[in-house]
Order: structure tokens, then sequence, then C-alpha cells
């Protein structure tokens, strides 16, 4: 099948250069990241330090952000207010994923007594965007939001098989592979065997590589046009199961679960 050719143009983006780069909205949007860490309020002074700018700088970034309606100023503390969320929900509302997937992950998790979840990547990252808990006593407490190296977890693996060739070689390439457990792949070359045959099978199970004792077992989810936008997985500890035996006990159950979700992303 032909490759096509992307022609440049003004609304097509490439590899910016440093100087077409907005280095005030890098610097605002860096500011907003280090509320992430669960700080009441920053200060002007300590903005300055943790952003490495001076004083002056700090004070226009700040605000503008009040001015904008995401900081209020209380005392010397400037704090979010909850405007801040419409960046995120902006996001989620364009594609609805959790919520259409929540009934489906939550009969899944009723149904093999597994956590369930749905992941999306984000550059070397696969980030939890839902996530359904057994009530058993021994279960995998990972919150929504949480981020994990792609190379080491399933749904991260089923995503980045889903990724176009260049895509693909650019991450093994690029990626950043830590020897995480005595059990995790960090050669490119084994690393890029995987994904094809991960690509090939439709499914990634994983055992030990990020955790040792923990597996998980993940499935890709599809828009309408075939790409992989999204993957839903289970993660257990391992015990005495092995590979076939995950499988042959999950794997249906995992499928006709993404069959489900795939049919509601697809009819959008």
């Amino acid at each position: 099948m032909p490759r096509t050719v992307a022609t440049a143009t003004e609304d097509t983006l490439e590899a910016p250069k440093k100087d077409e780069l907005l280095d005030s909205l890098t610097k605002g949007l860096a500011l907003l990241r280090l509320y992430a860490s669960g700080v009441d309020g920053l200060t002007m002074q300590e903005v300055a330090e943790q952003l490495e700018v001076t004083r002056a700088a700090a004070r226009r970034l700040l605000l503008t952000l009040v001015h904008n309606g995401y900081l209020a100023q209380q005392g010397r503390k400037f704090v979010l207010t909850p405007k801040v969320m419409d960046l995120g929900y902006a996001y989620f509302a364009s594609m609805n994923l959790p919520q259409m997937a929540r009934p489906y992950l939550q009969a899944l998790c009723a149904e093999v007594g597994e956590s369930c979840s749905i992941g999306m990547l984000d550059h070397e990252s696969v980030v939890l965007v839902a996530r359904e808990e057994p009530s058993q006593l021994l279960r995998v407490d990972i919150a929504i939001g949480r981020r994990m190296p792609a190379y080491a977890h399933s749904l991260g693996r089923v995503l980045l098989a889903g990724l176009d060739d260049e895509a693909r070689e650019i991450y093994l390439r690029q990626a950043e592979l830590r020897k995480l457990t005595p059990f995790t792949v960090t050669s490119r070359q084994t690393l890029a065997r995987t994904l094809t045959q991960i690509r090939s099978e439709g499914h990634c199970t994983l055992i030990s590589e990020l955790v040792d004792g923990f597996a998980g077992i993940s499935v890709p989810l599809h828009d309408h046009t075939g790409k992989v936008v999204a993957g839903v997985g289970l993660s257990m500890v391992l015990g005495s199961r092995d590979q076939a035996f995950l499988e042959k006990r999950f794997l249906p159950a995992l499928r006709l679960t993404a069959q489900k979700i795939e049919t509601i992303l697809q009819a959008r």
C-alpha cells in the first residue's frame, strides 16, 4: 500500500524550531504543573525559584493566570481555582472514553475479580484514564492519572505496538529503558520484536517487568478508522499462575469487553 506524503503548510506541525516556541506559555504551563505536587499555594518568590525566573517574570505569570481565572491570590500566596479543572475536562469531554467505558469495566471487574484499567499513551508513558477495583482484600490499588513507563506495562505495550512504523521507530530510538526488575526487557531489539508480536496477536501479557510478582494482560481499543487510541487491561498479583493460565482465564472476557467499548467508540 503506497505511503501518503504529507505536504507541509502553515497548518501542519513539524518539529518546532526554538524561536517558534512561546517561552511564556511554556513557563505558564510549568507553573500550573507546580501545583500537581499537592501544594496549597505558592508565593511569588517560590514560583521564581522553582521556575528559575526573575521575580518580575514570576509576577507576570501569576497575574496572567489570575486575570484568566485559573489562580486566585490569598495574602502572599496564589492558589488554584476550580476553573483549572476545565483544562482537564476539555480533553476528557472531547473523547468521553472513561464515562463510556465505565459500565463495561465494572462488569469485567465483577466477572474476573481483578483490577481493570483503560490507559492512553502520552509520550513515553501510559496514563490511566479509567479504573475499577475489585472488592477483594488483596488488590492492585493504582489511581486514575497514574503514569507508568509504557515499555514495562502491558497497556503501554499494546499502545506502542499500535503506533505507526515511524512513530514506533522514534520511540525505540529515544526511549529510556531502565531495568525496573530483574525481568524487565531493556534491549531495544528485543522490545521491537515483542511489539511486532503484540501487534500480530492483538494482546500483551506482561509478568514481573514493572513490579516483581505482578502481572498484566491488555488488548488495544480502536476508533472508527482502525487506529489504536487506548488500551484496556487487567492487573493482578501473579501468585502461582503462569502466562498460559492468565491468557486462558482472562483473555476471552477482556477481548469481549474491548469489543463492546469499541462498538461505542466507532459509532461516534
